[in-house]
């Protein structure tokens, strides 16, 4: 046989091998992801919107838990905000008896309701603080709504990567056994040599590899969106977002406003420290009923005292020195942290940028390398170049064709990263 006739043979075969991996390849990829032992696939729908998938993420977060206790802890300080008393009411009770001493009949008993009161610049502190409990609790709220949301948008990109990657390499894979079929076939006729089946089914063997990898973090990412949602059900659509005008990060940032209220209520927290380290004045109101000895009758009377602490300068700086420096750490924090989104916020920048331009230059490198696998099976019937060459022009196109690919939904993530960085809700 000659060469021409064999090359003619391994066109037609390879041609063939092309038009049945078309025809073969979606319920390929259904079946062979269904097969994995260890993960059932989750059911795909066209009608699941990502304010679903948002919402069962955000109820399904451990941190939900804190949600009612901060409204909670917002609506009690509210509850004691204009009260003009700065503790509980205590009752004191006084008695004196000298039935155990001299035994005369001296009786003294005393009571009173004991009232630690504000100061008139103090009123105001009470209503600061619960301002600042209930300005945390809602910003919290708006923080945590956007940090799911991040999650959520991670997650759906990562399964997109995932899912495209793995249909990818099932396509090769289908390419590598259908070669190495035929090269087995045409070795058995005695028109190839051993050479050439050991080098298609050691192609084979690292695609299959290959393939099995990409199956393993299409199933990482769906445990990952099922434990995140809570949900056996996922789109079956690329989520894509548009990119947002913004170009700085805005003071409505909702973590740099969680972290607003956390100075606010620092400051509070100074004035409550401030009154009580200068103590509170003490009002007590009573009776008293006492008598000198048994011969005499009880005199009955009012008791008024009054307490008001003063000086101690010295004593007040040191004791509201701590709640100071914790408002001073949630500054460092606030500032720390806004360079730290815009530093992000560049990063992603930039790097969206560099994508956009080597998207461009891979298209033209998946097309270059279309027209060489193309040329390289024209030369092939001719004669002139080794099954090798094809196998190498067919896996530089397989390679373009997969980064082209891979680059595009890179693009779409890191558009919804730019969003979630400037703060900006889906």
């Amino acid at each position: 046989m000659t060469i021409k006739s064999l090359s003619n043979k391994l066109f037609c075969a390879l041609t063939l091998m092309f038009f049945a991996t078309g025809l073969q390849a979606a319920q390929t990829d259904h079946e062979d992801h269904e097969d994995h032992p260890d993960h059932v696939p989750l059911e795909k729908s066209a009608s699941l919107s990502f304010v679903e998938i948002y919402t069962a993420a955000l109820n399904n977060a451990p941190e939900i838990l804190e949600r009612d206790i901060r409204q909670q802890q917002a609506r009690s300080y509210e509850a004691i905000a204009g009260n003009w008393i700065s503790d509980r009411p205590s009752l004191e009770l006084n008695y004196i008896d000298d039935t155990v001493l001299d035994n005369i009949g001296m009786r003294e008993i005393e009571y009173a309701i004991q009232l630690q009161l504000k100061r008139p610049s103090e009123l105001n502190n009470g209503r600061i603080l619960s301002e600042s409990y209930l300005e945390q609790s809602q910003a919290w709220e708006r923080s945590l709504a956007h940090y799911i949301a991040g999650r959520v948008r991670s997650v759906l990109a990562d399964i997109s990567e995932a899912e495209a990657n793995l249909a990818l390499e099932q396509e090769a894979t289908r390419n590598a056994e259908d070669l190495f079929n035929i090269t087995n076939s045409l070795f058995d006729a005695g028109e190839l040599s051993r050479l050439d089946v050991m080098q298609a089914e050691n192609l084979l063997l690292n695609q299959r590899r290959t393939e099995l990898e990409a199956e393993a973090m299409l199933v990482d990412s769906e445990r990952n969106y099922e434990v995140l949602t809570g949900l056996n059900i996922r789109p079956d659509y690329l989520y894509t977002e548009t990119l947002s005008d913004d170009e700085e990060i805005p003071d409505s940032h909702p973590q740099l406003l969680y972290l607003q209220s956390d100075i606010h209520l620092a400051d509070a927290n100074i004035n409550m420290a401030e009154a009580q380290a200068r103590g509170a004045p003490t009002v007590s109101l009573g009776s008293r009923r006492q008598r000198g000895n048994s011969f005499q009758s009880f005199n009955d009377s009012i008791a008024l005292s009054l307490s008001v602490p003063f000086g101690g300068k010295n004593i007040v700086a040191t004791k509201t020195s701590s709640a100071r420096r914790e408002k001073v750490d949630a500054e460092v924090i606030y500032q720390n942290t806004r360079r730290a989104l815009n530093q992000a916020l560049h990063e992603v920048e930039h790097e969206l940028y560099i994508t956009e331009v080597a998207l461009g230059l891979s298209e033209q490198q998946k097309n270059l390398s279309e027209q060489r696998w193309q040329m390289s099976r024209t030369a092939f019937t001719q004669g002139e170049i080794a099954l090798n060459q094809v196998i190498v022009a067919l896996q530089e196109y397989l390679n373009a064709q997969q980064e082209y690919e891979l680059l595009t939904l890179k693009e779409q993530r890191l558009i919804t990263e730019y969003n979630q960085t400037i703060g900006v809700m889906p």
